[in-house]
């Protein structure tokens, strides 16, 4: 649908719903509104029998919003592979850390990935992916300096992950290896859930401890 999608309707269409979102505390990425909002117009035009371009007149950008935000929302069927969800990140402050300490976050994160991609939850995998990212531009930006300014949100995402994977690990059985043969990884598991909460502790002390700018 290039020509709806270009049109200046659609991309109203597509600012607002992305505005509804923001007042649900949801970031997300554009080209996922985009595609959400075009599957919607194919959807009316269908079953009114019109073109996509009249169809555009009965979309609410707040219904759309809805169905993204309920699409995404931890505990719904399929909710682990939607990407490119985040939450609004409110706090656009930097914690400055010891350079040194903050292989700890990643070592932590590295973990949830971990766990995450070996039992199918592409969602957290992504989200993990790119603080781990955030983090190391974070290290990378001044080599010659002892510190590093965190964004305070990677640290607050990054404990939120680490204590959504335990929680995952007790109550789904998430296992390193949930190949369906026991192997005592059960055990090793058990064992993670108090690293991944301790971890989570110490990143939010991190966080609390540390001088923030901006």
């Amino acid at each position: 649908m290039p020509d709806i999608r270009n049109s200046k309707t659609f991309q109203a269409l597509a600012t607002q719903t992305e505005a509804e979102l923001l007042t649900r505390g949801l970031d997300v990425v554009p080209v996922a509104v985009t595609n959400v909002l075009a599957h919607n117009v194919t959807m009316v035009a269908q079953r009114l029998g019109i073109q996509p371009r009249s169809a555009l007149r009965y979309i609410e950008p707040a219904a759309v919003a809805d169905q993204i935000a309920t699409a995404s929302a931890l505990g719904t069927d399929g909710s682990q592979t939607v990407d490119g969800v985040r939450p609004v990140r409110l706090d656009q402050r930097t914690a400055d850390l010891p350079r040194w300490i903050c292989s700890r976050p990643l070592m932590a994160l590295a973990q949830v990935i971990k766990f995450a991609s070996s039992n199918d939850d592409s969602r957290t995998v992504q989200h993990a992916t790119d603080l781990v990212f955030e983090i190391g531009l974070a290290i990378g930006a001044d080599a010659a300096s002892d510190s590093a300014g965190l964004p305070v949100g990677v640290l607050d995402e990054a404990a939120d992950l680490l204590d959504q994977v335990a929680g995952h690990i007790e109550a789904d059985g998430w296992s390193v290896c949930p190949c369906g043969e026991d192997h005592d990884q059960g055990a090793a598991d058990a064992k993670v859930v108090g690293v991944m909460r301790d971890d989570a502790a110490l990143i939010r002390k991190l966080r609390a401890m540390a001088g923030t700018q901006g």
